[in-house]
């Protein structure tokens, strides 16, 4: 007989809070309906209790002003879940199994007043075989009791007092609230077999030294129930779009409730899987079908999987001892464009494919190529590894471990290694075929007390790293992130930094550029720039006239990005600032600009440094301020438009000391040109000196061929600085025929040194549309500062290009898509458009 499965996830569930261990006391699985029924709420699986409570008003939008914490009570209680459903026909044989694949985080679960089992651990599935308790006819009743969630360290405590893998980040941490998730959060399924089925089905590869060979080895697992001995067929079947590419059978003799089954095909030729920017994310398929010796299918599973050769080599010039960090993809070296990903929703349970579809697309529309999950966080869901095999980008994926402030080191008290040792070997098999997979890390930030980072003789790290090693020996190993002899980026320890972390502010208008251009960190995985909040978002989770002052005098600040707070930093810069719009534009201002330099400045010291990987790109809860380029409602902030930038595969940059000079000095900057791939084509690459009238002032061309796969110094600027009618000026970066300038803003004013642009001569903007292209053209006499395209609803677009300087007459061409809606177009010193 052929499998079936029922799915039972959905939206006809009902769930129960109530105290802790009522439940108990009112045998609630043997007679759910003695509660009074306009007790029990609908619900939704997979999802979070929290989200039910707010969808029947038992609790309030809980991002909304300071609401979250009317919410906190919901993980304090147990929660009674309850479904029912009709059994399905099982023929002679068959066997029933009721599978979760995920509950968060302890939970017992009951049918038809049967106690099937407890279970712990929201990250491995577990199932029952409940053939026997089925209801011969008519329906069923499913009990999951979920308890209130366990205790656990929040961001400030002790590592080694963690004894639990549980979603830290929602117990407080600098980016969100406290808000701790609970209920059945991934798919409930009823799976009706014969008495054998496959329980895995493993895809493995290896290259050829010259990558015109594949060996792809596919291992089952199969489940037999019963003493007897089974005789069974094992065909497995690799295709690419469609078509038939190699094929295998195997005949095997199944008992002892498991056993393996290990094939391998030859490819020639293969295509091959690439990080985005450098080939196609060829993905194959392999079918394995189990059947009986007469012919007929009892099982079959279909897994998707990419053929790649991921290593590490050493860093140029590297100092003795240090871990490789440089990837290499195809014989390719690819230099790490990351982000750092966290969960996506604070209430990570419901499933929400089209928000992770919008955040992936911009982070491969960003030519971003990896993405670290971050050890507070999660195992990330299986939606989220699809389509990052489908995008291109690779995954670093760390256990789930944490730093805390006070110590930062993992137990190693045995009952917890033998934990993690068991999570580990559950968490593993569960994404090993996905070829964006391509490091396990052991945690974040895991140090000794005097702040060094930890390494592989750690008992924790050396258990996880055996697990790897054991159960996916294709995937890269780190410890930990950061790793070396420090944790921290800091000039004065130039040839200690390995792989560091920070800062994670803007460092000043010239310590920020000190700090940048003097460290030599092998691998950057962590550092970031604060920013304010988009202002719509701002409005849309906060009443308005609660959103004034941005300070630590207001406590929705306070509850809302206390970490991040720097109105007194931002006048320093530009002066008092009198509203909340015009406080946000400088922020963010200040975000883009000094995100895009350490992006930037880690790009030229290729390949010494290995990649660089900013925090953060998302944020699971809407921040008033932040270190996010994409905001909870998927809204890129200007930050990502110049991080983008930055990550092009082409991309000229500046090189500079300071943002404030006077007249009389000599402007001085280095022009860098870095190209990702292998081929060096010639290039055109000027600069420019503008005033804000658009005047140039200087500027020279030079014809070279493009560094290949590099970094190279190609012009030196020297401007000797006069006079201005308007104290700043404009750095402009070309390359011929590759988009739009890059531009760079200098004061030469007195602090407040950028006062000059909330003042900046007004211009006019002209915007047309035509389909899906927006034409904008600078019809004024002064330089536009900072064009932005938004969609005025806030519904989600595409836009080709974003948050730019536009000299007068100049002209661009925007896509945006989808074409229809209103669009607003803004600049700091011209009036808005609506089109």
């Amino acid at each position: 007989m052929a499998i079936t499965v029922i799915p039972l996830s959905g939206s006809d569930w009902k769930v129960l809070p109530m105290m802790p261990r009522e439940w108990e006391w009112r045998r609630i699985w043997e007679n759910p309906e003695q509660v009074d029924a306009a007790l029990w709420i609908p619900a939704r699986v997979p999802g979070t209790v929290q989200d039910d409570a707010q969808d029947a008003g038992l609790t309030p939008d809980w991002t909304y002003d300071l609401n979250s914490r009317a919410c906190e009570w919901t993980s304090e209680r147990g929660w009674v879940y309850l479904k029912t459903f009709a059994t399905p026909p099982l023929p002679p044989g068959g066997i029933a199994r009721l599978q979760f694949e995920g509950v968060d985080y302890a939970c017992h679960v009951y049918l038809n007043g049967h106690h099937l089992g407890d279970h712990e651990g929201m990250y491995d599935a577990f199932e029952y075989d409940v053939t026997d308790t089925l209801a011969p006819e008519g329906t069923n009743r499913l009990v999951v009791i979920v308890e209130p969630a366990p205790r656990e360290q929040g961001q400030i405590g002790r590592t080694s007092d963690v004894r639990i893998w549980k979603a830290r980040f929602a117990y407080d941490w600098d980016w969100c609230v406290r808000l701790v998730p609970l209920g059945i959060w991934d798919e409930v399924s009823l799976q009706v077999t014969g008495p054998a089925y496959l329980r895995e089905v493993q895809v493995t590869s290896s290259l050829s030294e010259d990558l015109t060979r594949a060996e792809v080895g596919i291992t089952a697992d199969i489940a037999t129930q019963g003493a007897a001995a089974l005789g069974l067929q094992v065909r497995a079947a690799v295709r690419f779009a469609g078509a038939p590419v190699a094929s295998a059978e195997t005949r095997v003799l199944a008992s002892g409730g498991s056993t393996g089954c290990a094939q391998r095909v030859a490819i020639e030729a293969p295509r091959l899987w690439w990080p985005n920017g450098y080939g196609e994310q060829a993905l194959y398929e392999a079918v394995v079908g189990l059947y009986s010796d007469a012919g007929e299918l009892v099982d079959e599973r279909i897994v998707s999987f990419g053929l790649r050769r991921v290593r590490e080599l050493a860093n140029d010039g590297a100092p003795e001892g240090a871990l490789p960090y440089v990837l290499e993809v195809n014989g390719v070296r690819v230099f790490t464009k990351g982000w750092n990903w966290v969960p996506i929703h604070q209430l990570y349970g419901r499933d929400m494919p089209e928000r992770y579809e919008r955040w992936l697309r911009l982070a491969r529309d960003a030519h971003c190529n990896l993405l670290r999950v971050w050890g507070g966080g999660l195992l990330e869901k299986e939606v989220f590894y699809r389509l990052c095999d489908q995008l291109g980008i690779l995954v670093w994926q760390e256990f789930i471990q944490s730093s805390s402030g006070i110590d930062n080191r993992p137990s190693e008290d045995p009952e917890y290694l033998r934990y993690i040792r068991d999570q580990a070997e559950k968490m593993i098999p569960r994404r090993r075929n996905h070829p964006s997979l391509a490091i396990w890390c052991g945690g974040n930030e895991l140090m000794h007390d005097d702040w060094r980072p930890l390494d592989d003789s750690h008992p924790a790290l050396a258990v996880l790293k055996e697990c790897v090693r054991r159960l996916d020996p294709e995937r890269l190993w780190r410890p930990t992130s950061g790793s070396g002899p420090t944790a921290n980026a800091d000039p004065a320890k130039v040839g200690q930094m390995h792989d560091v972390h920070g800062p994670w502010q803007y460092a000043g208008s010239e310590g920020h550029y000190a700090l940048y251009n003097g460290i030599d960190a092998l691998l950057h995985s962590e550092f970031g720039v604060e920013g304010a909040a988009n202002l719509e978002a701002m409005c849309r989770a906060n009443t308005e006239a609660c959103l004034w002052p941005p300070d630590a005098t207001n406590p929705l600040w306070l509850h809302k990005g206390s970490w991040w707070i720097h109105r007194e930093k931002l006048e320093g810069l530009f002066g008092p600032l009198a509203d909340l719009e015009t406080f946000v534009r400088a922020s963010q201002f200040l975000q883009a600009e000094g995100l895009r330099y350490a992006i930037e400045a880690n790009r030229r010291r290729k390949w010494r440094c290995a990649g660089t990987i900013p925090w953060q790109f998302n944020e699971s809860w809407p921040n008033l301020a932040c270190t996010n380029v994409i905001d909870f409602y998927g809204q890129p902030r200007p930050a990502y438009w110049w991080c983008r930038r930055a990550y092009e595969p082409l991309h000229p940059s500046a090189r500079y000391d300071k943002l404030s000079w006077r007249p009389g000095e000599t402007f001085q900057a280095e022009v860098w040109l870095n190209h990702s791939l292998p081929a060096a084509p010639q290039c055109a690459v000027s600069w420019q000196v503008l005033d804000l009238r658009g005047r140039v002032l200087a500027g020279e061309e030079a014809r070279l061929p493009a560094p290949a796969a590099g970094a190279a110094r190609v012009a030196a600027v020297r401007w000797p600085i006069p006079e201005l009618a308007v104290p700043a000026f404009v750095l402009r970066l070309q390359v011929a025929g590759a988009g739009l300038p890059l531009d760079y803003l200098f004061s030469t004013a007195e602090a407040p040194i950028f006062a000059p642009l909330l003042s900046a001569p007004h211009t006019t903007l002209r915007a047309e549309r035509q389909g899906e292209q927006i034409t904008l053209r600078n019809t004024g006499e002064a330089v536009a500062l900072f064009v932005r395209l938004e969609d005025a609803g806030g519904a989600w677009r595409e836009f080709s290009a974003n948050y730019f300087l536009l000299a007068p007459g100049e002209e661009v061409a925007v896509r945006c898509a989808p074409a229809d809606g209103p669009v607003r177009v803004t600049a700091w010193n011209a009036e808005p458009h609506l089109i």
